[in-house]
């Protein structure tokens, strides 16, 4: 190396450092800092913020009871301690009233309207979404375009351990369904779906299978939203139908070893996709013999429902399983009552299970592991 240029660099050097040190966060501005959650043996998880500057702040988190004031001490740490169960969690620290999260904390929840910080409280023995020393199965995402939507779309397919595209078994299929507030890749990053299946395969409590989890949002192109209507609600229940029906099954027929008969289709989904599941796989009893609905409120289709009603006998003969699922304080917790006790005095056959909790992924886990081990028996 030449001395200029080694002169040179000694100068970019100084130069940078003096940068660095002149653009230091000024005194008057609330300098948010922060260590990950602690985790105790007992369950006890203590989330901590630096905020000097800040006059309140607030933990804010999916489960019962979920926002607890902080308190803060001389330095400007403000810190929490909750009991919490086994389970993975979403929360964000409400600072002076603005939603932030945990500047520390790379475990994120990814979401359509929203981001969050999340924290996973390990059970012993391991709950069925933690890693564990089993078989593994491969997680692809197909990128393909929707006539129905006009657009270029996402599918994430889960094939259990061992899968061949070549292999002459084929397998069932299950269609798993996303909800308003997240996106395609939500029920395997924050749901777990791949990690459930893979520890219930090797318990031998489930059959393998097949399960695609395609992005539930659909528009028709150049499609403006209603009157009053917010664009992020504005999807069309009819458009993702056709492009799960008529792009995506035969996509997945196609590219994966799947069975292509009305016994071994099923399709679930929370919330948003649990309407979804039900005007769609009760609207289509042709092709899908198991539904899951997850928190999925009342009656999404009056139309379906008439239909179901209408002749529960052949209902019951092409369901093998019709599952409800909710949590006590979800906000849709009367509408579900009304739709179980019109299946009931219809005679159509179903499973209701009533939980704790509300419109939280908690619960949607809890059901998925709850599910999987029902279909395709």
């Amino acid at each position: 190396m030449k001395p200029h240029f080694v002169r040179l660099l000694l100068a970019t050097c100084v130069v940078s450092t003096s940068r660095a040190q002149v653009d230091e966060i000024p005194e008057n501005r609330a300098v948010i800092l922060n260590h990950a959650p602690s985790i105790s043996k007992d369950g006890k998880v203590t989330f901590t913020l630096t905020a000097p500057k800040a006059s309140t702040v607030t933990l804010s988190g999916d489960w019962d009871g979920g926002r607890t004031p902080m308190m803060k001490d001389e330095r400007g740490k403000w810190t929490a301690t909750v009991q919490l169960r086994p389970q993975i969690f979403s929360y964000t620290f409400l600072v002076d009233g603005v939603r932030t999260l945990d500047p520390a904390n790379t475990q994120l929840k990814l979401g359509r309207m929203a981001t969050a910080s999340s924290v996973e409280v390990p059970g012993t023995p391991p709950m069925p979404w933690e890693m564990r020393d089993v078989p593994h199965g491969q997680i692809t995402t197909i990128t393909y375009r929707s006539t129905a939507a006009g657009d270029q779309r996402r599918v994430t397919i889960y094939t259990p351990p061992g899968y061949q595209p070549d292999q002459a078994a084929k397998l069932p299929v299950l269609y798993l369904l996303h909800g308003n507030g997240e996106i395609e890749s939500s029920w395997v990053q924050y749901g777990r779906a791949n990690l459930i299946a893979d520890n219930l395969l090797a318990d031998g409590l489930m059959k393998p299978m097949i399960i695609a989890m395609p992005k539930g949002h659909a528009y028709k192109p150049g499609e403006p939203p209603a009157p009053g209507v917010s664009p992020t609600t504005a999807f069309k229940a009819s458009v993702f139908q056709e492009d799960l029906l008529e792009t995506i099954a035969p996509l997945v027929e196609k590219a994966y070893r799947v069975k292509t008969d009305q016994p071994n289709r099923a399709i679930m989904g929370l919330s948003m996709g649990g309407a979804q599941s039900f005007s769609i796989g009760l609207g289509h009893l042709d092709r899908f013999s198991h539904v899951g609905l997850f928190s999925a409120g009342g009656s999404s289709s009056p139309e379906v429902l008439a239909r179901l009603t209408a002749d529960p006998n052949s209902a019951n003969a092409k369901l093998k399983l019709l599952w409800i699922g909710y949590g006590r304080l979800d906000r849709g917790f009367a509408g579900v009552q009304k739709l179980t006790d019109h299946l009931t005095k219809a005679g159509v056959g179903h499973t209701l299970k009533p939980s704790d909790g509300a419109h939280v992924w908690p619960n949607w886990r809890d059901y998925l592991v709850e599910t999987l081990p029902q279909l395709f028996r």
